[in-house]
């Protein structure tokens, strides 16, 4: 099976800083599907957050060139730290910044998907995140690529994934924000994505994540209208327990 997991930056961040027993937890989930002879793509945030802790900040800055160049020095921190922890599950790992702006042309899109399955080919995972160096969509909040949530589901449509994951910080989507409302109940499978459920999204913001749950329903669609089941689920478990429905989650149906 070909899956593309998205770890947003709600999940790998502690306070202001990487969540190093998190990011370790779910790399050896990863290398497990890995090694069961899956094709993994991971599409990563939290280069940001890897930058504030190089430069010991205590509060993100709302500067999109200072954010710029946070995430220029946390990339490689976020990769070196991936790499290490690969490596130790004999694991070869690759690195692939993209913009939106990739996805413009046929020439291009070909070229990402050829250079993504020649690293499947070979069984080396690439660790995909936006190109926050040349594209200020990253961090301004509404903009459609926020949190790299359509930025996997562009990748997912291209490469004719046979599942995504998008891993948050919620167990998936709500009737309503379970922040705020403790009647909320979890809608544990969507076969079509309607007006209705489009308004249930949230378009609130975490501290370091810029998504919200409004990006992830917008990448959804886009995956379900290509024939690619998605999941919505809390990073908090196991991936094998999500893909086992053994917990909390939100399905939503690829359309036939």
């Amino acid at each position: 099976m070909k899956i593309l997991i998205k770890i947003g930056s709600a999940l790998l961040s502690k306070g202001n800083y990487l969540d190093h027993k998190f990011l370790k937890s779910k790399i050896k989930e990863i290398s497990e599907l890995h090694k069961q002879g899956n094709e993994v793509i991971i599409v990563s945030s939290g280069a940001v957050a890897c930058g504030m802790e190089i430069e010991n900040l205590q509060k993100r800055p709302q500067d999109i060139l200072e954010l710029q160049l946070l995430s220029g020095e946390g990339q490689i921190e976020l990769l070196g730290h991936y790499q290490k922890l690969f490596l130790k599950e004999g694991i070869k790992i690759s690195q692939v910044l993209l913009t939106h702006h990739n996805f413009d042309t046929k020439k291009e899109k070909e070229t990402i998907v050829n250079i993504i399955n020649n690293y499947l080919k070979r069984k080396i995972i690439p660790i995909i995140n936006e190109n926050d160096l040349v594209s200020k969509e990253e961090f301004e909040s509404n903009k459609l690529f926020s949190d790299n949530d359509i930025l996997a589901a562009l990748i997912a449509k291209e490469i004719r994934v046979d599942l995504i994951i998008i891993l948050t910080d919620v167990d998936g989507l709500y009737s309503e924000n379970p922040g705020t409302n403790l009647n909320a109940t979890l809608i544990e499978e969507v076969k079509e994505i309607t007006e209705e459920i489009k308004k249930i999204a949230t378009k609130e913001n975490n501290m370091l994540g810029l998504g919200g749950m409004n990006s992830k329903i917008i990448a959804a669609e886009i995956t379900t209208k290509e024939g690619i089941n998605t999941i919505i689920a809390n990073g908090k478990y196991s991936i094998s327990d999500i893909l086992n429905n053994k917990v909390k989650r939100t399905l939503f149906r690829a359309k036939k």
